[in-house]
């Protein structure tokens, strides 16, 4: 029984942790970002049958009830998210991705990416990213960044963005940040 318990909140801590700082591994270019995403949705779906199964092994209704439960809060945001990304990463031509708008570097080597994406018409979202490694081939390893966790001293690079939303040239400075904002 501890060990259907313990697997219990193992899987349901690395989804958390999935919706806290979203996927590790992002790829940057088609058909490869299609193919992740839905690769990634299937590992999320086995997890969650696993996950059910395991709860569903109780003998206690209580626990039972519980493990339900508790999968269940989990599994809502993983299906409102489901919802807007499997079913144009299979049947949309236009499937929108990410675009990177800018860069910030600081004097410790840490690299955060800046990025935006137009979802729908007047839909638009944009995140940051710390970049662990990058493979150079449009694949990285990286993670959500808070806005407000981006403090001290950066070297700042716009990119020039001309489709959607923004449209700024190409601009480069050093600037210092507190909470994600330009500190005057």
């Amino acid at each position: 029984m501890t060990t259907k318990i313990i697997s219990i909140l193992l899987g349901l801590t690395i989804l958390i942790f999935g919706l806290t700082y979203g996927s590790p591994i992002e790829i940057t270019f088609q058909p490869g970002h299609r193919i992740g995403v839905l690769i990634l949705a299937i590992f999320i779906g086995l997890n969650f049958y696993f996950l059910i199964r395991q709860s569903l092994k109780f003998k206690k209704l209580g626990l039972k009830i519980a493990g339900l439960g508790l999968i269940s809060v989990i599994l809502l945001p993983y299906l409102w998210i489901g919802l807007w990304t499997v079913p144009q990463a299979i049947f949309s031509s236009e499937y929108p991705m990410y675009k990177d708008v800018s860069t910030y570097k600081n004097k410790n080597g840490e690299l955060l990416v800046g990025q935006f994406i137009e979802i729908s018409g007047s839909l638009h979202h944009s995140q940051n990213r710390k970049v662990l490694y990058n493979f150079d081939n449009g694949i990285r390893i990286s993670y959500l960044f808070p806005e407000k966790k981006i403090n001290g001293t950066w070297e700042y690079h716009r990119f020039e963005f001309n489709d959607g939303f923004a449209s700024k040239t190409d601009t480069t400075f050093i600037a210092e940040f507190q909470n994600g904002r330009f500190k005057k």
